[in-house]
Order: structure tokens, then sequence, then C-alpha cells
């Protein structure tokens, strides 16, 4: 007989990844009854600049709420930096868009968060419930379908089984290459350098992007008067800025970015990550639903990625909640399959506007910088298509649960 046909820890739900997205489907899932188990590799290496994580997430404030009903805001709330202004515009041209909370009545955009700073923060919310296990360092050596469970037999001997197996494990997921998921995926051939850096200026909350035709540079408020920065470029030309001595990087940094917080008066060390976008095939299996990166990576231009994550949390969640609550079997296909319908709009429209943007500013047609400026005029001063647009990428319009029923 086969070691995983014999019967181990039965629990609820098993989610392999303990990274943001897998944490926030846990503290979804945390006053549900439900026994979860948590399987994480490696605890998180951080790298700090200027003392603070180089990874952070730009949180939108429908996510905000969302981390309220979570449980997870009340341990973060003083750490994350409010964004209340975007102003975007298109290489050193006049003009550009600006992005105001006021016009949508709220009192930010949303929060720059460091990723550790997140990851820890739902550890905390995490510890106030008795029915998640969070298993760090932990590796399946193991892995079985049956016809009503998935079982797993980790590195330790341990043998767990469950009607559900999440894949929460990033864009390289071993549970969807265990579950023979292809993916479509686009490489940008682009790096996205992160740093934080101190201004001179206050920010007042503001955050900025600058459109370059290698690719686009934002910078984003952090606590402390600290920014951090995201500047996507051409593989060479990424290559080159990372190559520089910290005092060219910064007078490079000035150069692109301008004068608007005054002089960029120091950068901490800097960290690069490749580009790519990438879709999973399918988002759910018999007994298998993948979320975050493991279902979906786009390009960070506009600081949505985990924020789609997050959404698939809350759906999958109350999904699994709802189906127990009817008796049905939330690892059917048939219960799986309404997780999947209902976020794939949002996240094929997110990836469709993010290779819209890249391409629209990449380009190098005749005439496709006086258009870029048109739109971007007529976007900001469409008052009411200005304000749906507002709503709709800060996450308050979207169909997602701020938290579970």
């Amino acid at each position: 007989m086969n070691r995983l046909d014999q019967q181990g820890d039965a629990v609820d739900v098993i989610i392999v990844g303990g990274g943001m997205v897998g944490l926030a489907l846990a503290c979804a899932l945390r006053h549900s009854g439900l026994q979860i188990v948590v399987i994480e590799r490696n605890e998180p290496q951080v790298r700090y600049s200027l003392g603070r994580d180089c990874r952070v997430s730009a949180i939108v404030h429908g996510n905000a709420q969302i981390l309220e009903g979570l449980g997870v805001w009340k341990y973060l709330q003083d750490e994350a930096g409010p964004i209340r202004q975007m102003r975007v515009w298109d290489n050193q041209e006049a003009g550009g868009i600006r992005f105001d909370c006021g016009e949508i009545e709220t009192d930010a955009l949303g929060y720059l968060v460091e990723n550790s700073v997140m990851q820890q923060a739902m550890h905390n919310a995490m510890l106030e419930s008795d029915t998640i296990e969070f298993c760090c360092p932990a590796e399946i050596d193991e892995l079985h379908w049956g016809s009503d469970r998935v079982s797993v037999r980790l590195s330790d001997g341990r043998l767990l089984t469950s009607p559900l197996l999440v894949g929460a494990d990033g864009g390289r997921s071993w549970v969807r290459e265990q579950v023979g998921i292809g993916v479509w995926q686009r490489d940008y051939q682009q790096q996205g350098i992160v740093a934080t850096v101190r201004p001179q200026q206050p920010h007042h909350g503001y955050a900025f992007q600058r459109f370059l035709p290698t690719g686009p540079l934002a910078m984003l408020p952090m606590s402390d008067n600290l920014c951090s920065i995201v500047w996507s470029a051409e593989n060479s030309e990424a290559e080159r800025l990372m190559a520089m001595q910290d005092n060219d990087f910064l007078q490079a940094l000035n150069l692109t970015f301008g004068p608007m917080l005054g002089r960029i008066t120091e950068a901490g060390e800097r960290a690069a990550f490749p580009l790519r976008g990438q879709l999973a095939r399918h988002l759910v299996r018999e007994r298998v639903a993948l979320i975050g990166d493991a279902a979906h990576c786009i390009h960070p231009l506009a600081g949505l990625g985990v924020n789609l994550g997050i959404r698939d949390a809350m759906v999958l969640a109350q999904e699994i909640v709802d189906a127990r609550r009817f008796d049905e079997d939330w690892g059917e296909l048939r219960v799986l399959d309404r997780y999947m319908k209902q976020r794939l709009p949002d996240v094929l429209s997110i990836m469709a506007s993010m290779e819209g943007f890249h391409q629209l500013f990449t380009a190098t047609l005749p005439g496709l910088k006086e258009l870029r400026g048109l739109g971007m005029r007529l976007v900001g001063n469409s008052g009411a298509v200005k304000q749906l647009l507002m709503r709709n990428s800060t996450g308050l319009s979207l169909p997602v649960p701020k938290q579970i029923s």
C-alpha cells in the first residue's frame, strides 16, 4: 500500500506558501472553525535599504478595508505610508494626470507597506486563532490526489490530508507544476530596480510616476518622509544602473526624476528583479486552487499585483465558507469554478490594462506621443469617468467581500 494512503492528520485546507497572499487566505478563514495548515519552505529573506525592507507593496484603499476586516490592519496602520495623491506624466512633456483621494471622498488612494511588515502583521492576526497552524521551515516530499482528498507528506514524515490544496507559492509555483498546469508568459525584457531613498523636501503623501521610453520610474511615499523607488528599465539599462557606484546612481536618479521633491539626498542598497507577465492556463483543478502569483503575475507599473492576490484570497475564502454552510465539498471542481468565474474578470482586465499601458508608453510610433498627451488630458478632465477609473483601480467598486461572513 502507498504510504500516502495511510491515515494522517485530517485538516480542512492546506495552503502551500506563507507569503502575503497565502497568509491573507489563512486570516480570512481564521474565524470559520476550519482547521488550516500553512506550509512555507523558508523564512523570508529581507533586504534592507536605509533600514527599510526594499520590497514594498502599494495596498489600494479597497484592500486596506479588506485587511481591516481580517484583523490585520491594526498591526500595520502605524507603519503604512498613506498615498493621498498620484501624479503621472509622460517623460518630460508638459502636463500629465493627477489623481487625488478627495475626488473619491477617501482619506487615501492607498498605502505603501513594507512586505516584511505586512507579513508580520498577518502572523500577528493568525496568532489570535487556534485553528491555524503555520509550518516553517517545511517541505513537501510527496503529494497524492485521491477521489475525495489530497494527501501531503512533509519532509519530517508527517502526513496531512485535506479536501483542498491551495497553491499560494509564487510565480514559480511548485503546486502548479505538480498539477500540470501550464502558463501563458510574457517576458518584458525589463528589470525592476527597488531601493529606499531620502528626498530633500516633504513628500506630503504624494506618489509620482514618470513614464520613460525604457520603462516607468515610480517614487512612492513611505513614513518618516522616506520614499521607495521602483525603476523599471530594459535589461541593458537596468544592468548599467545596478553596476553604478552609489553616487553615480544617485545622480542618475536625480536627473531622471527631476526636482519635484527637491534633490534626492540619499539612496540605500538597490535590488533588481526580472519583470514578467504570466497567467496560469487554469486557476483551478479538482481539489486544487491557485491564488496570487501562482495564478497570475503582472507588470508592477501600477503596483496592483499583491492587491489581486488578496482579492483572490477573499473570494476563495468566501466560497469555502459558503460551501461548508450548505454541506458542499469545497474541494470539488464545481465549487472551485465559482471562485474562478468571479476572479477572472478582475484579473484579465488588470492584466490587459497593464499590457496596454506598457505598449502605449514604450512604443515609438509617429504621433503616439501627441496621442498620449491628448489621452492624459482627456482623462484628467473627464470628471465622472476619472472617478469611475479611480474607484475601480482602488478596489472600492469591485464585488469582493471586505470580510468573510
